[in-house]
């Protein structure tokens, strides 16, 4: 996972792009708490989704199961995102 940074509100999770199952809509999310930012700019207080499937803001489509999935460097780079990844997790 690329990660973008620390969650402010846990300060434990990387906050990492995720692409939704359904429309492939891009969006923050941290791995720990589940707040969720619509952008890399994450001074707004985050969104916290409806457990277990953490439906996509946009389209409602699933975040968590297949095809859902943390967005390879191609993909973040073809969202215009690149310029604020910090680095790669396992």
């Amino acid at each position: 996972m690329y990660y973008i940074g620390t969650c402010p509100f846990c300060e434990q999770g990387n906050l990492g792009v995720r692409i939704c199952s359904k429309t492939e809509h891009a969006v923050i999310l941290c791995d720990e708490c589940d707040a969720l930012w619509v952008s890399p700019e994450i001074t707004e207080k985050p969104v916290f989704l409806e457990e277990p499937n953490l439906p996509c803001p946009y389209c409602l489509g699933n975040l968590m199961d297949a095809p859902a999935r943390w967005a390879s460097l191609g993909e973040i780079f073809m969202r215009g995102w690149i310029s604020t990844i910090k680095g790669e997790t396992d």
